[in-house]
């Protein structure tokens, strides 16, 4: 069997490429007598004379695709027995075609990739071998070459590279969508392949369809042969209409009309994304022509695109005429067999800096820095015109060149300059900050930023400021002159003797400073305390009295002490250049609770510094709320009746507890607290006990159902939750339940946590351990006991021992021998 095998492999090779070798020569067979058949297959008709006959009248692209061919066959009211011989001629036509084809191997439409068919035959490929291990390796590496190709750059350095123009076909500022048939533009010549429907009615009514031939002109029977190619749609139909009313009734009307466009086939080369060739209708423009291509490529021209007809250029396109307002160019239609030519851009230069619209722009050859400062929309109005940087290569090296920026910016032809491919024109900004500015601040009425005009002076900006303020210093003024605070002058004015000493002059950038009596002055606070509706700091002016503070404070709270209000002072006396203390002293003082009927808080002056407390009434309380939860018979918020009630009087206002209540787990949770342990059944056994606690503001009481379940963790063999069981209240019970103790359990700490919160822990006498009892409810714990971090091995000890031996040994060597 495994020589089978081996034999099996060996030959496989061999028949999968006689299989493929059989298959080739198959299908030539067959092709071969495919044509055997085409060339002996006679054509009858080629002879027959037809003195009305074009040669060039059939569609010269085989067919319409917008005309019905049901519609074609039937026959035509002026052109009834033609069908047949149009299909003749037809035949003959497509040979010749085919002859010079093969004949001219340059005119080969083969050569030339048709791209409306490419996604077809890439999609049949895919499906003949798409188990084929190579081919899908083939097709991996095709793919991954085309992200490498077109991989976005970063994002600052695209932004930075941007070429104007470039996205001309990707933005959508530009209709580029193929042009519908139904309406043509004004300007659309008529040619081969278009079809043009002749309406008939009043005296005589007929409506037809007939297709331009390839020598220009429509065949309608009775009338004759009309040429109309070049023309527009308006002059043909002018023209058509006289040549059927000299064949129809007097009365009758004519309507001529565009039924369906003729398509061309264009051909694109050079440097766009999809180059090819492309079926498009005849309505549409190099431009659409070029968005079918994909646009152009990053080296690919935007200024000469070429359009080429019967081996001579009939146009070229200048994108960014396109792209400047009102600088479009009327486009010329294409037609059949054009070429477009995209070559690669003669220079590109990048305008950098404070240009209106700085980027990269395409010039050509002829192109100076004049139309670059066009094309970037010219300098920005921070821009140092005075100065142009070129940084520019020449002989094999880097060089800056500086120009004069105005001869380039302000006129045209002053001074002009041929730009080199990969130049940078740098336009650099003005140095920001004013430059011709004073500033005047304090003692004025309006102090601000003012313009400094040469040999201005002092009098005459602080005329500008409004005037000296009311409470100006005169005595003493500033200029201060100089670029920091370090190598500034600060210029001594006396405002008042500004006309005896003289007039000083200001230059730009002084800072003038006008001080203000309120520079000197120091303010003053007193603060109100307690219980008023507004408690904080009062400024304080002079003669303020406790009954102005407390009228600024919003006056006393309803639940404020009148009758004992506590005033704290420690100023003595204060001016604008003095204060004095004689220590801290405190008045206590009664006033009316109407502060309009008050006469004794308005005989109290207070002083700077001054603290007023107002304390709350001794008698008033505040309503003190505790919450109940669980099982009692009416849970919920209640108010303390009294600063003392207990947990006892609680639970008896709440309904007393219920009969599924677990009583022992009750919990307490005191505000900034947390947990308080407490004992509910030994409260209500006691009232008033030890265990009858004194409730707070804010207390919550949790009197939790009865719960059942003992849960044991820790150093045990498998962590448990098992029902309690009250002839079984030994902790031994519960831990055998859980497997026994584990590798390292620590018996002498076992502890149990109640409901409650409560935790008990085992004691200990000797090599005794009493453990609690267990409890519903109840976690029982067991630790793990640690190793001992001192513990010495035998091996170190056998080790210290040694050296220790050695070390003696050698000291009673040495003595010996040294004894000698």
């Amino acid at each position: 069997m495994k020589k089978l095998l081996l034999t099996l492999l060996f030959l496989l090779p061999f028949i999968a490429f006689a299989q493929v070798g059989n298959t080739g020569s198959n299908e030539n067979q067959g092709n071969s007598q495919n044509n055997n058949q085409n060339s002996g297959q006679p054509n009858s008709q080629n002879n027959n004379a037809n003195p009305y006959s074009n040669p060039y009248q059939s569609n010269p692209y085989d067919r319409n695709p917008y005309v019905d061919q049901n519609q074609q066959n039937n026959g035509n009211f002026f052109d009834k027995g033609k069908n047949q011989k149009q299909g003749n001629q037809s035949n003959k036509s497509q040979t010749n075609t085919n002859e010079n084809n093969q004949n001219n191997p340059d005119r080969n439409p083969l050569n030339f990739q048709d791209m409306n068919n490419t996604n077809a035959q890439d999609q049949a490929l895919r499906e003949l071998y798409k188990n084929d291990p190579e081919y899908l390796k083939y097709l991996e590496t095709n793919r991954q070459n085309a992200e490498v190709k077109y991989m976005d750059v970063d994002s600052s350095d695209k932004e930075m590279r941007k070429v104007y123009g470039a996205d001309f076909f990707n933005n959508n500022s530009f209709d580029l969508s193929d042009k519908a048939p139904s309406a043509p533009p004004l300007d659309y010549r008529l040619g081969p392949g278009d079809e043009l429907i002749v309406a008939l009615w009043n005296a005589g009514e007929l409506q037809k369809s007939y297709t331009i031939a390839k020598d220009g002109s429509i065949f309608p029977q009775l009338v004759g042969k009309i040429y109309v190619q070049g023309l527009t749609l308006d002059a043909a139909s002018k023209l058509i209409a006289t040549k059927f009313r000299k064949v129809v009734p007097e009365n009758t009307s004519v309507d001529v009309q565009l039924g369906k466009s003729r398509t061309i086939r264009v051909t694109i080369v050079g440097e766009v994304k999809k180059p090819g060739t492309y079926t498009i209708s005849a309505f549409n423009t190099a431009l659409y022509a070029l968005y079918r291509a994909g646009g152009i490529t990053d080296i690919g021209s935007l200024r000469q695109i070429q359009i080429n007809r019967d081996g001579r250029t009939v146009d070229e396109i200048d994108l960014y005429k396109y792209l400047e307002k009102n600088a479009q160019t009327t486009e010329i239609y294409l037609e059949d067999n054009d070429f477009i030519k995209v070559g690669i851009y003669d220079k590109k230069v990048n305008a950098a800096g404070e240009f209106k619209r700085p980027m990269y722009y395409q010039l050509r050859e002829e192109e100076t820095l004049y139309d670059l400062v066009q094309l970037a929309g010219g300098p920005k109005f921070n821009a140092r015109n005075s100065m142009i940087q070129i940084k520019t290569v020449g002989n094999e090296e880097e060089r800056l060149i500086n120009l004069d920026g105005k001869k380039y910016i302000d006129a045209v032809g002053t001074a002009d300059l041929v730009l080199k491919d990969g130049d940078v024109i740098t336009l650099k900004p003005i140095n920001e900050g004013l430059k011709n500015t004073v500033k005047i601040e304090g003692g004025v009425n309006y102090p601000d930023d003012y313009e400094v005009k040469a040999g201005e002076k002092l009098s005459k900006l602080l005329e500008r400021a409004g005037g000296i303020s009311a409470n100006a210093y005169l005595p003493r003024a500033y200029i201060f002159r100089g670029s920091n605070n370090l190598e500034s002058d600060a210029i001594k004015v006396d405002i008042s003797e500004l006309d005896k000493n003289g007039d000083i002059p200001l230059f730009s950038g002084d800072r003038v400073k006008i001080l203000s009596q309120k520079d000197f002055e120091q303010q003053y606070q007193i603060e109100v305390i307690g219980y008023v509706r507004k408690p904080g700091k009062v400024i304080y002016y002079k003669n303020l009295k406790l009954k102005d503070a407390l009228l600024l404070s919003g006056g006393l709270r309803l639940d404020a002490e009148n009758g004992r209000l506590e005033i704290s002072n420690i100023v003595d006396s204060v001016n604008n250049y003095n204060i004095r203390t004689n220590g801290s002293s405190v008045k206590i003082v009664s006033i009316n609770s109407n502060l309009q009927l008050d006469e004794e808080s308005d005989n109290i002056i207070l002083k700077p510094l001054d603290r007023v407390y107002v304390r709350r009434k001794s008698e008033f309380l505040t309503q003190e709320r505790v919450t109940i939860l669980g099982e009692v018979a009416y849970p919920g918020e209640y108010v303390l009746v009294d600063k003392n009630e207990k947990l006892s009087s609680l639970v008896k206002r709440s309904g007393g507890i219920n009969s599924t209540a677990f009583s022992e787990g009750s919990k307490l949770i005191r505000n900034r607290v947390g947990p308080v342990v407490i004992d509910l059944p030994g409260a209500m056994q006691k009232i008033g006990g030890k265990q009858d606690i004194i409730l707070r503001d804010s207390d919550v009481i949790i009197i939790p159902p009865v719960n059942d379940i003992v849960s044991v963790r820790g150093e045990v063999q498998q962590p448990v939750n098992i029902k309690y069981d009250k002839d079984n209240s030994a902790i031994t019970y519960y831990i055998n339940s859980a497997g026994g103790y584990g590798d390292r359990p620590w018996r002498s700490r076992v502890n149990v946590k109640y409901l409650n919160g409560r935790i008990k822990n085992t004691k200990n006498f000797l090599f005794f351990h009493f453990y609690p009892k267990v409890k519903p409810g109840s976690l029982v714990t067991v630790p793990r006991k640690p190793e001992k971090e001192n513990k010495t091995k035998f091996s170190e000890l056998f080790t210290y021992s040694l050296s220790a031996i050695t070390t003696l040994a050698t000291l009673l060597v040495l003595s010996k021998s040294l004894s000698k």
